[in-house]
């Protein structure tokens, strides 16, 4: 995704999710690029045909639901608990009852849905920033002339 893409649709979301932020224009309106400017009954026949086309929404979705992640407040993972199949299978219905919304509105929707429930906190991983900061205390601790184990 280019990075005008990602700034517009980081915006967008901020948008969504933090009603302090005016993104949009005077009437109300952002721009959208790609699939997810294209409405739900297109979206449908998409997943009907699978393949290439299908990919592309959900390309377009990871992408989405990753922007909501790095602009979310208190966000880690929108999706929470769910899983990828349950966001295809809550869109797949939503986009069945309202095939003439927006493809990118639909998820926006979802997203809404979505917030209240998700991770707010990634989990702790190995090898990261608390093993960085673990080495440099065992090499300072180890380098300093109080605490170094005299030389044999």
């Amino acid at each position: 995704m280019s990075q005008i893409n990602f700034h517009c649709l980081a915006g967008a979301l901020a948008l969504l999710l933090s009603s302090a932020c005016e993104a949009r224009d005077i009437n109300d309106q952002y721009a959208v690029f790609g699939v997810g400017a294209e409405n739900c009954a297109a979206y449908l026949v998409a997943r009907d045909h699978g393949g290439t086309t299908e990919q592309r929404y959900h390309h377009w979705l990871a992408g989405f639901l990753t922007a909501v992640n790095n602009a979310g407040a208190s966000t880690y993972n929108i999706l929470g608990q769910k899983s990828m199949a349950d966001i295809l299978d809550w869109l797949e219905g939503y986009c069945m009852a309202n095939p003439n919304t927006v493809f990118s509105n639909a998820v926006a929707d979802m997203t809404a849905i979505l917030y209240p429930d998700r991770q707010n906190i990634g989990a702790p991983r190995s090898n990261g920033w608390n093993t960085l900061i673990d080495e440099q205390t065992d090499r300072t601790a180890s380098t300093d002339p109080a605490t170094a184990a005299p030389d044999r």
